[in-house]
């Protein structure tokens, strides 16, 4: 396992308020590259972008844990729900404003249907909103364990699972042209940090990227290279500027645009067009009923023990 000595003491404050319940979360969103830039340093000069919240992946409704509904463990820590709706579920963003060492929190979970967009009830009290795209990193993570000394000098230790870097690029170009620019901005700023500021991984996650595409759906692959073709198709292109927007630059607009536009073309030149593995041809229907009954897909995550980082 993974371990990263002297984490951000906010970070693992707030992480070790979900209690057992961190056993069922992924941490995705912002403070994903920024561990990323912990466990793999490079002389990158890329900026890293700061996030003020926690984004919680879950995968579903979540059982309740010794008795403890998640809820409970929120307000005992001051935490209390914003942009919760009168009528029906609405989207939640968990914040403590008595506890300045606390992260705001919200949780996510997968996006199903043919809805643009959800809110899914994860346990009594607590509402998810929901993604799509959001199972590549749930079934694609590993363990990491951070170390932190708080102000009154203590030290605390707990393990997180964060997805890996391959899939973590993948889903963030898994976005909708037309989507919010400031969304989209960040997103896009995160696949850029992530590849800019990991030379050293940059074979792995073109690596896992394959698998990415090998495994699920194939338009999804070619959305996330119709997505990104377009949107760095020059140093002007819409993708360039709404990274640059984002990016704290001390550097000339113009030697940014062009590092921003170079990175993208770079990792776009890296993966291959298309899938190269070809589909297996559908079996006949006599052949398929002569073969006994295989063990059921086992959906299990991504563990650091059989595919370390």
């Amino acid at each position: 396992m993974h371990l990263i000595l002297d984490a951000d003491p906010q970070l693992l404050a707030t992480l070790a308020v979900l209690g057992d319940y961190l056993q069922d979360v992924v941490l995705v969103g912002g403070w994903v590259p920024h561990l990323y830039r912990r466990l793999w340093p490079s002389d990158s000069p890329v900026e890293a972008r700061r996030t003020f919240d926690l984004d919680a992946a879950v995968r579903g409704p979540l059982t309740v844990r010794h008795r403890s509904r998640l809820d409970g463990l929120l307000a005992a820590e001051g935490y209390a729900p914003i942009l919760g709706g009168a009528n029906g579920l609405a989207a939640q963003i968990y914040q403590s404003p008595a506890n300045s060492d606390l992260l705001p929190i919200e949780f996510l979970a997968p996006l199903t249907g043919r809805r643009q967009y959800a809110t899914i009830r994860i346990q009594e009290g607590v509402t998810a909103q929901a993604l799509r795209y959001l199972n590549i990193l749930l079934e694609n993570s590993f363990e990491v364990r951070l170390s932190a000394e708080a102000a009154t000098g203590s030290v605390g230790e707990l393990t997180v699972r964060i997805p890996i870097p391959g899939a973590y690029v993948f889903h963030r170009g898994l976005i909708h042209p037309g989507g919010i620019s400031r969304r989209r901005g960040k997103d896009l700023y995160y696949i850029f940090e992530t590849w800019a500021s990991l030379p050293g991984q940059r074979d792995r996650i073109v690596a896992e990227m394959s698998q990415m595409h090998d495994r699920y759906p194939r338009a999804w692959y070619r959305r996330f290279r119709s997505n990104l073709e377009s949107l760095f198709a020059s140093t002007a292109g819409e993708g360039v500027l709404l990274v640059f927007e984002q990016y704290e630059a001390r550097e000339p607009r113009e030697i940014a645009h062009q590092r921003i536009y170079q990175a993208f073309r770079a990792l776009l030149r890296s993966l291959p067009h298309e899938c190269t593995t070809p589909r297996r041809r559908a079996m006949p229907v006599a052949v398929r009923a002569m073969i006994p009954a295989a063990r059921p897909y086992s959906n299990a995550r991504w563990s650091s023990a059989t595919h370390p980082l």
